[in-house]
């Protein structure tokens, strides 16, 4: 009775009013205004896989929506609300994945720089040890090389000084067989040969 009663312009009204839901569309959902700040090139590639991998399952759905709506608005009003539901909630669970493939990628990266500063620091400590080792034996090359040559320079400016004691026992011990008083061989035997001669 009712829909009898009612009048061809609120027929018309009533066929109009689902398709007041906006259903999305990767055309409005890439629109972005003119002022926008440019992205970088990493973030801008980031962005396009996200929005890649949110909006991809659902293009045949969206295209089932379209055709449901010229066909019968009033079926595709809560069929185009449930859409937009699940796909805000796959959008949700994206952004989830990719933001932890970039946790991930970046611990390994982080454990990478850890396990070769690791080994730099090995290679460091060896070689500290290294020259640790070199430099005590060039110090006590070094000490050694000193005492040999201040007992060079010693004996160069003092090359007597070990021997002069005895030295001056030696030729006390000369003097004293000069001078002691005993003939001489040599000075008697010719003395003899002079007296004969006379």
């Amino acid at each position: 009775m009712d829909s009898q009663n009612s009048s061809p312009e609120q027929e018309k009204e009533g066929e109009q009013q689902p398709s007041a839901l906006p259903i999305l569309s990767d055309d409005d959902s890439q629109d972005t205004p003119d002022n926008a700040p440019s992205l970088p090139s990493s973030l801008q590639h980031e962005e396009e896989a996200r929005h890649t991998l949110a909006t991809e399952p659902f293009q045949a759905v969206l295209k089932v929506l379209a055709d449901l709506e010229r066909d019968d608005p009033k079926s595709a009003f809560p069929a185009a609300r449930l859409v937009g539901l699940y796909r805000r909630l796959w959008e949700s669970c994206v952004s989830k994945h990719i933001d932890d493939q970039k946790l991930q990628q970046g611990n390994q990266i982080l454990k990478e720089a850890s396990i070769n500063l690791s080994k730099e620091r090995d290679s460091l400590q060896l070689h500290h040890e290294k020259q640790l080792v070199r430099l005590r034996f060039f110090g006590q090359a070094l000490e050694s090389s000193r005492e040999r040559l201040i007992s060079l320079l010693d004996d160069w400016n003092y090359p007597f000084s070990p021997n002069l004691t005895r030295l001056t026992d030696v030729a006390r011990g000369d003097q004293g067989v000069a001078y002691s008083g005993l003939p001489c061989p040599i000075l008697t035997t010719n003395t003899t040969i002079d007296a004969v001669q006379e």
